[in-house]
């Protein structure tokens, strides 16, 4: 019987976890060939420099001879051939080399592999390295993403079972991941925030595993149990550091793992002994990560000034706020923590996990609290009531354990990410699988009574199963699993519908006459209306000016060409919300952009609204539909894969004097 519950058990896993892969390898390349996120594209433009020679036996010495070269400012006139030059330096710091290298050797691996099959031969162009050209590099990024979210299912599964005992809530935790819609987006995106995510849930669940009992193991004993689990989380942190260098925050779980064993009673009598054991675990597993660090990311040591540059220069500058970047005026006067639970974890996770999650975070929590008030209840009633007994029997339950580890580990990387100047999504990306398994020990704590009144009762429910407690549980979780994997369902709407700035431009195209003179914006990623190949409609002229809104207040020279540009346009275009949602929150620090789009949005600067093209996540059964948006998210949950784009032709030619004092009324210009 247990064999057949194991067997059922597994085989829904499997089903899971089929899902998991399907929503997030469907569509990979749904914004080819133009692909809009600006992380992703400097990091396949970093990969698309790496060369190495098609001999391989060249290899070696080019990677000596290139690296010997590093800082060299003048180096000899006698460059090598072609054929023998290499590189390896991406020129690009702000993220670590490990997933650059990887999707760049899986590349040139499955070109090596493909040429050896003649119905798979390369194209016939002649090269004389190793190379992988923008489109590969993009795909190699995002399939990693896409497997290494798929694993994130697993492992979270791995790590309800330990914190519950039961199958049942572990498919549970690991349905409610595969559909969670922060994870299904981040994995159609060759960025670090998947492989980030992973290697933080792989450093927590393989910390429990020192929990396991060592009261009749020697020191070495239990150190040669735990070898193959100190590596793996070595290598976990070494190529998390390698990706980003937030992953260096992912030591905290085995840190705070063996801190608790230092403190196990079982080691009383050789506490020191032990201490030195744990200590020295914690030293090679930070040692033993250094290596698979460099390893893994060698030029942020070779190139140590650029990476110093990058990562504690323009990056910190740009997250602290210290430099205020054009694409970080939203989180002006933003609060900590309030700005997540508003703008983000409610539209990553959909409120039925967040609600649910919140609620086992919180029941984790109280049973940390009544654990601790129990203990210091036995100090107190030895001290007071019983000199004689001097044991205090101390009662950890596995939850306790696990809590002691993952509360504390979310708390270091949620506190100093929340606090940033810069709050974007992909920051609190590592966090969401957590919440799937918070939501499924909520869930279990209310299923404890109903199995306690179930085992009260047996004889009763033996008569009339169908009436059991456990099937009413079962029909409450169903009922709560239908609405949470929802929002994960319609999100996937965006990558199986065409991408909003794409459908936008096929509209331009048919609907704005050619030669017309559009005013757009700047700082897209692309400007749209995108070339559309194959498209059956005469070549369009258009002239597209894309002006710089966000500097409108600080650069005087930029008023007076607004009013051109605003006097020659027959239409505007508005790409995303990223100007406008941000900008009219602060009328008296953006006076002029505020008054631009007020009046632009009022009808009064000449122009009316022709069309407004969305591509909401929504689901559809047949004439019906439900459409669930998302454009009050932080910023980039929406314009990297799904913005609103809004479209206005003008109705009323008005001069540039007109504009002028239309823009300057009741502004402080």
């Amino acid at each position: 019987m247990k064999n057949m519950k194991y067997n059922s058990s597994k085989l829904v896993f499997v089903v899971i976890l089929i899902i998991a892969s399907l929503l997030r390898f469907y569509n990979l390349l749904h914004d080819s060939p133009y692909f809009f996120n600006p992380d992703e594209r400097n990091m396949a433009i970093a990969i698309s420099r790496f060369r190495l020679p098609k001999d391989f036996t060249k290899i070696p010495s080019c990677l000596i001879r290139e690296a010997s070269r590093i800082n060299i400012k003048q180096q000899d006139s006698s460059t090598p051939p072609e054929e023998d030059k290499c590189n390896l330096n991406p020129h690009f710091f702000s993220y670590g080399q490990f997933p650059l290298y990887l999707a760049y050797i899986s590349d040139q691996t499955v070109k090596k592999v493909s040429s050896l099959f003649l119905f798979l031969v390369p194209s016939p162009t002649v090269k004389t390295s190793l190379e992988t050209d923008f489109p590969s590099a993009i795909f190699w990024l995002r399939f990693y993403s896409s497997l290494s979210s798929t694993l994130i299912v697993w492992i979270v599964y791995k790590i309800t079972e330990k914190l519950t005992r039961s199958n049942f809530f572990s498919l549970l935790a690991s349905l409610l991941t595969a559909f969670t819609p922060g994870l299904i987006q981040a994995a159609h995106f060759g960025t670090t925030e998947s492989l980030l995510t992973f290697f933080f849930v792989s450093s927590v669940y393989f910390a429990f595993n020192f929990f396991e009992k060592t009261k009749t193991l020697s020191a070495m004993k239990f150190v040669k149990t735990k070898i193959i689990d100190i590596l793996i989380i070595s290598v976990i942190i070494g190529l998390s550091f390698g990706t980003k260098f937030t992953g260096i925050m992912f030591m905290a779980p085995p840190f705070i793992a063996l801190l608790i064993k230092v403190f196990n009673p079982d080691h009383k009598k050789n506490w020191l002994k032990w201490t030195a054991v744990y200590t020295s675990i914690a030293l090679f597993i930070a040692l033993f990560s250094l290596v698979i660090t460099i390893l893994s990311s060698p030029y942020n040591l070779i190139e140590y000034p650029s990476f110093i540059s990058a990562v504690f220069g323009y990056e910190k500058d740009v997250a602290t706020g210290r430099y205020e970047a054009f694409y970080t005026r939203q989180f002006i006067n933003t609060t900590p923590v309030l700005f997540q639970i508003n703008k983000i974890f409610p539209y990553t996770l959909g409120l039925p996990i967040l609600i649910t999650g919140s609620l086992g975070l919180l029941l984790l929590n109280l049973q940390l609290i009544m654990s601790f008030a129990r203990f210091i209840h036995q100090i107190v009633r030895r001290l007071i009531k019983s000199r004689r007994n001097k044991k205090i029997r101390i009662v950890i339950l596995n939850s306790e354990l696990i809590s002691l580890v993952i509360i504390p580990s979310i708390l270091i990387y949620f506190v100093p990410n929340a606090f940033l100047y810069a709050k974007w999504t992909r920051f609190m990306t590592p966090l969401l699988p957590f919440f799937s398994i918070f939501a499924a020990f909520a869930l279990f704590q209310i299923y404890l009574p109903f199995r306690s009144n179930e085992n009260d009762s047996q004889e009763y429910y033996r008569r009339s199963e169908i009436f059991s407690s456990k099937f009413k549980f079962y029909i409450l979780a169903f009922a709560f699993c239908t609405p949470a994997i929802l929002p994960g369902i319609a999100y996937m709407s965006i990558y199986v519908n065409q991408d909003s700035r794409v459908q936008s431009s096929y509209a331009i195209y048919k609907e704005i006459p050619n030669n017309s003179y559009i005013l757009s914006e700047t700082a897209n990623v692309i400007d749209i209306p995108v070339g559309i190949p194959n498209m059956n409609i005469p070549p369009r002229n258009y002239t597209v000016i894309s002006f710089d809104f966000y500097n409108l207040d600080e650069v005087p020279s930029l008023f007076n060409d607004l009013t051109m540009h605003l006097e020659k346009a027959d239409y505007i275009l508005i790409p995303s919300r990223r100007i406008f949602a941000n900008y009219l929150l602060f009328p008296r620090k953006f006076p002029l952009v505020t008054k631009y789009y007020q009046l632009l949005f009022s009808g009064q600067l000449g122009f009316a609204k022709i069309d407004e093209i969305s591509s909401f996540p929504q689901i559809s059964l047949g004439n019906l539909k439900w459409e669930f948006p998302d454009e009050n998210a932080e910023e980039t949950w929406t314009v990297f894969d799904h913005p609103v784009i809004r479209i206005y032709k003008k109705t009323k030619s008005l001069t540039r004097n007109d504009y002028r004092n239309l823009l300057l009324s009741n502004s402080t210009k």
